[in-house]
């Protein structure tokens, strides 16, 4: 004597995926064609500009270098010049090279010094070198990658002249090749830092590139179904079939754009948290474009149910007034009021179920009969399972709504099915949930 049933329709998995693969995205349109060629050719324009900038300071001599130590700091520099190998082989090869640098350093050193016996002379050798490389590093972003370490060099060279005034000029030139070979590192790095920043400065402005275009060409996204006549093309609306998802695609995209727009200021960890967060955009637009398919299918076989419905029921002598969508949005339930003449009526309400894992409808049936009869309602319900099956469509157990075991449906509102179609929507996304267990 339930009043209020409900169940599951679903498709099978064959006609499911029949329906999934009769809608294919259409080709994009020339002005979309042009305007993702314009994005890669910025984002190409940006990261050659970034690396043009290093270039022209590598190309620089450091001046007040002798010949020798020229020819280390050219080779440093020339390893630097158009880098495009990977970053994970910089890595592995940037403590090679400072081996090498080392081992250079100390050949030059060992032939200076044979050549050379004034202690003094030879500290103010590798001061005069030392500071040749500090005024060098200047010109590159080393506060930003290797932050205090070159006003620390600077610190410990003060202490070393300040210590020289007590002439102890031989103890200075150990002291003195120390901090040079600091500086020497510490170029290392900070050119390190800035080779594998610019990697990643590459890797983020192609990836905001596509993603701006992606976000575009999915708002203008148009679907192409296979019809018995042949094909037709239709808007894709992934915004409203997905409750938003664009808009808050959007926003992140934003968010990048305005955490980047001092771009020299952003860290390599910054950056490579910022194309984590652009590629998981792009996997939101990728499952809203699928979702916004999934939903016009499932908008259409509600629409199928509800004319399915209203046949079995008006051979069971009731009359259907209308069928509508709840605020006559595509996206919403469908509900369907039927009436028999005298005083009773049933709606029935179409509802998506679209985060279930297979494309599903709930179907809630409401009877506002006065007899509250059973044995009729049973005979209703069998007569629209039967219509639902013989389109391929697996209906769930019809199971009582806990509450209306022994009477008939309170929701007088939906019996108001010209309100229904006026309702006001408020349109938000939901969360995924699994079709509960059927009992």
């Amino acid at each position: 004597m339930s009043g209020r049933k409900e169940c599951y329709v679903t498709m099978t998995s064959t006609e499911a995926d029949r329906l999934r693969n009769s809608v294919w995205c259409a080709q994009v349109s020339e002005d979309q064609a042009r305007q993702r060629e314009q994005r890669v050719q910025n984002a190409l324009n940006a990261a050659n500009r970034e690396r043009e900038a290093l270039n022209r300071a590598l190309n620089n001599e450091i001046n007040g270098l002798h010949a020798d130590i020229r020819q280390i700091s050219v080779e440093q520099n020339r390893r630097f010049l158009n880098q495009e190998a990977a970053i994970e082989d910089i890595r592995r090869q940037s403590e090679k090279n400072r081996q090498e640098m080392q081992n250079q350093i100390n050949g030059i050193s060992a032939r200076i010094e044979a050549k050379e016996n004034n202690h003094k002379k030879l500290a103010e050798f590798w001061i005069s070198q030392t500071q040749a490389y500090i005024k060098d590093i200047e010109q590159y972003r080393h506060e930003m990658f290797t932050p205090g370490d070159l006003n620390k060099l600077k610190g410990k060279l003060n202490q070393m002249l300040s210590d020289m005034k007590n002439e102890a000029y031989q103890s200075a030139i150990s002291t003195a090749r120390s901090l040079f070979n600091e500086a020497v590192d510490l170029k290392e790095n900070v050119l390190n830092a800035e080779t594998e920043w610019l990697y990643y400065h590459g890797l983020f402005t192609r990836t905001l590139a596509g993603t701006e275009t992606k976000l575009n060409e999915c708002k203008e996204l148009r679907f192409t179904f296979d019809m018995e006549h042949g094909t037709e093309t239709v808007d894709a609306k992934v915004n409203y079939w997905t409750c938003g998802s664009l808009d808050e695609v959007s926003e992140s995209i934003s968010d990048v754009k305005q955490k980047t727009g001092q771009i020299q200021s952003v860290s390599t960890k910054q950056l490579i948290e910022h194309i984590d967060s652009l590629n998981k955009q792009n996997v939101k637009m990728d499952a809203a474009s699928e979702e916004a398919k999934n939903a016009m299918i499932l908008s259409q076989n509600r629409a199928e149910m509800a004319n399915k419905l209203a046949d079995a029921l008006e051979e069971a002598a009731w009359k259907c007034e209308d069928i509508v969508y709840e605020g006559g949005e595509h996206d919403q339930p469908v509900h369907i009021k039927f009436s028999d003449g005298m005083g009773n009526e049933i709606v029935a309400i179409i509802t998506p179920e679209i985060n279930t894992q297979n494309m599903s409808n709930k179907l809630e049936l409401h009877f506002f009969d006065q007899k509250n009869d059973e044995k009729e309602r049973q005979k209703w319900i069998a007569s629209i399972e039967n219509g639902l099956k013989q389109d391929g469509l697996e209906v769930g157990n019809v199971q009582c709504v806990k509450g209306y075991e022994v009477k008939a449906s309170d929701k007088m509102e939906i019996k108001d099915i010209k309100a229904t179609a006026k309702k006001k929507i408020e349109r938000t996304r939901t969360v995924k949930k699994e079709k509960p267990e059927e009992k």
